[in-house]
């Protein structure tokens, strides 16, 4: 489902893919905060979908302007116990530390104990000793 946000001017084309890492301090009073910031959740990934065509907005942080987006969370590659690796299950992530591939153990976007649908496996990777399937996964919202 599409979350309607706003962005940078210069971020505002389909497919990228930004992190939201939470609201800056002029955010806290800005009278667009509420649909800017308030419909996304910090740590999350997420991707632009549309641009749509309306007038951008004023705003300190994004070099002066803002355009109204629609955005989703996409799909996320991550390592994880080859037992799990099911296409089509939903699992509860338990994230591995690798510090070579955190890339991979640990993905900005994705948090441990999410519930997330495995879309499929793209491969596999080692650590510690260890092969782990690397999978593309879709977080479940409540």
């Amino acid at each position: 489902m599409a979350i309607i946000t706003l962005v940078g001017e210069k971020l505002a084309k389909p497919g990228v893919e930004f992190i939201f890492y939470g609201p800056a301090e002029p955010c806290k009073t800005c009278r667009l905060a509420g649909v800017c910031i308030g419909n996304l959740e910090p740590g999350r990934r997420y991707r632009i979908l549309r641009v749509k065509s309306m007038p951008s907005h004023s705003c300190p942080i994004h070099e002066g302007k803002v355009r109204v987006v629609e955005v989703e969370e996409p799909s996320i590659e991550v390592a994880i116990n080859p037992r799990m690796a099911v296409v089509g299950s939903v699992i509860t992530l338990r994230m591995e530390d690798c510090p070579d591939r955190r890339d991979l153990f640990r993905p900005e976007g994705l948090f441990d104990g999410d519930q997330v649908k495995i879309l499929e496996i793209t491969g596999e990777v080692e650590c510690n000793g260890k092969t782990y399937k690397v999978v593309k996964v879709i977080r479940k919202k409540d």
